[in-house]
């Protein structure tokens, strides 16, 4: 039983102690009493609603592959009538909590990762460095940035990373180009139409906005545009890919740091997991910045894109970094972009299925120095699954640390989280 379901057991049995003073006893099984016949009364009607709200959900389940919803609505009805039958017989009052508390967990699993049936057990995706080719060498970023003032330096890694440039930058990139036509032609021809992106596209829509924008103040100002200008704006009008990329530079811009390919949609089959959030640049960058990671052991829970992670393994060496997510879409992807991230130098990198709600140390290689969490910190149903991995992880290593970043979109989970991790820790 993950600790979602014994938190469910909790809330159940708080239901039940408004009924019986015996609910303690399904709660501490090494008691070898039995329930109270209310308690199992109880127990009948809960298994009867359990059993309805199952084939509730499946009446109405939508499936991440909107060609799977009929077949995974058949799916999960079928197993529910054959679950029930299979256990229609079962009188003994600890087995039945324990399906009870299987069911509940089996609800949640569903609704919230978007899985409908049990599923087979399979190996953790897992992928070291030896899974991938990986280069010899540092990709370089082919700007040349002899002319660049940090302002400059500012805008091409912001422009690349595909994150907001405020309009007081833009406009001191315009001034630049006005005073210094080295720099114009370098700026033009290796930051905003980079070779490198033609193998790794931003957002279109992005780029183009950025790019209009630009080209708008260069003609105000009496500036010639350069035919590269006006070209990669045309290239950016039909905008129907599926996946953008963002490119992280090192900070004096002559290397490729971090590439990440990321969904264009924030939501997208179900899950938030395929798109970059802000909170994992602003963990990335702290991280690298603040702390030593040299030769750690590192985990990342709900990894999505992969980008803390992968930043430490490509800043640190000799560490040793898991990144671990759930939702096969996502560990698709960062499996993906942790091969387009592996060079010689970088340190060690896995992939792992990894769900809260079943997790236990023997999951991992490696008992962690460190663990990392980015904006995962948004659903209160999943809080008691997210501090128990936590809890495990930190008192099996003396000296474990963990950093978790979160945006601050409602104080209540936020809080709630924190009350959580003040229970547990």
């Amino acid at each position: 039983m993950g600790l979602l379901a014994s938190l469910l057991a909790i809330v159940y049995l708080d239901r039940i102690e408004r009924m019986s003073l015996t609910s303690e006893l399904i709660f501490y099984r090494r008691r070898r009493t039995f329930m109270s016949t209310a308690v199992a009364a109880t127990n009948r009607s809960r298994v009867l609603a359990i059993y309805k709200e199952i084939l509730r959900l499946g009446k109405n389940w939508v499936a991440k592959d909107a060609d799977r919803t009929l077949i995974e609505r058949k799916d999960i009805v079928n197993e529910a009538k054959q679950t029930f039958r299979d256990n229609k017989e079962v009188k003994d009052p600890k087995q039945i909590a324990e399906l009870i508390l299987e069911a509940e967990k089996r609800i949640v699993q569903a609704e919230h990762y978007g899985i409908p049936i049990l599923q087979t057990s399979t190996p953790p995706t897992s992928n070291t460095v030896s899974s991938h080719e990986g280069r010899e060498t540092e990709r370089s970023s082919g700007v040349r940035s002899t002319h660049f003032n940090p302002i400059a330096v500012v805008f091409a890694r912001r422009y690349f990373a595909g994150s907001s440039i405020s309009e007081d930058i833009l406009s001191d990139i315009v001034k630049l180009c006005s005073t210094n036509a080295q720099f114009y032609t370098d700026f033009v021809s290796t930051v905003l139409c980079s070779n490198i992106l033609e193998q790794y596209p931003v957002r279109k829509s992005y780029r183009r906005n950025l790019l209009k924008q630009l080209i708008d103040l260069l003609d105000r100002c009496g500036i010639e545009i350069l035919d590269e200008l006006y070209t990669a704006c045309a290239s950016c009008m039909l905008d129907s890919a599926e996946y953008s990329f963002r490119i992280f530079l090192t900070q004096n811009l002559d290397k490729v740091l971090v590439v990440l390919r990321e969904s264009n949609q924030q939501l997208c089959y179900g899950t938030t997991g395929l798109s970059l959030w802000q909170a994992s640049c602003d963990l990335a960058n702290f991280l690298c910045c603040f702390t030593n990671m040299l030769n750690k052991s590192v985990l990342e829970l709900g990894a999505g894109c992969g980008l803390t992670g992968i930043a430490i393994a490509r800043n640190f060496s000799g560490c040793s970094v898991t990144l671990s997510d759930y939702d096969p879409k996502v560990l698709s992807q960062l499996d993906f972009n942790v091969g387009e991230n592996m060079d010689k130098a970088c340190s060690q990198i896995k992939v792992l299925n990894l769900d809260w709600t079943t997790f236990s140390m023997d999951q991992l290689d490696k008992i962690p120095d460190v663990v990392i969490a980015a904006d995962v910190v948004y659903d209160c149903s999943i809080l008691p699954a997210l501090c128990g991995v936590l809890r495990m992880c930190l008192s099996a290593k003396q000296g474990c640390c963990a950093y978790v970043a979160s945006t601050l979109r409602d104080p209540l989970t936020l809080k709630a989280f924190r009350d959580k991790l003040g229970l547990l820790l």
